[in-house]
């Protein structure tokens, strides 16, 4: 069985920070923005946004990302000081939290039960 920080470290954070920059996008702003933001190269932002990275967890099916991401999102445009790689890991974090996850990992590893997440991360919110 994969661990929740192999999940999270290979799916669920390059998810998120595609939609981030999905969202950015969306609000206007150029690739050349979005990479500085987000401290990544334009042609990484460029890949997310064409669906070639962060895309194999598909994480705008699921609400709570869509909002996350996008109060992460409304913060950054309105000039508020974030600390990207907290905000997006505290996101993960919840995330795994919920068992909003747990399908996937369900798919990946064909386990049929687990409760691992919930145990490592409650508390933390």
């Amino acid at each position: 069985m994969r661990n929740p920080f192999f999940l999270a470290d290979r799916y669920v954070i390059p998810g998120l920070y595609r939609l981030l920059a999905m969202n950015l996008r969306r609000r206007g702003l150029l690739e050349v923005e979005i990479a500085r933001i987000l401290g990544i190269s334009v042609s990484n932002v460029s890949r997310y946004l064409r669906m070639k990275r962060g895309a194999i967890l598909r994480l705008e099916n699921l609400g709570e990302a869509l909002k996350f991401t996008d109060e992460l999102a409304e913060s950054i445009i309105a000039g508020k000081r974030v600390d990207l790689a907290f905000s997006i890991y505290k996101i993960a974090s919840e995330l795994l939290a919920r068992k909003l996850i747990c399908e996937f990992h369900r798919s990946i590893d064909g386990i049929d039960s687990c409760n691992v997440c919930p145990e490592i991360f409650k508390g933390n919110f």
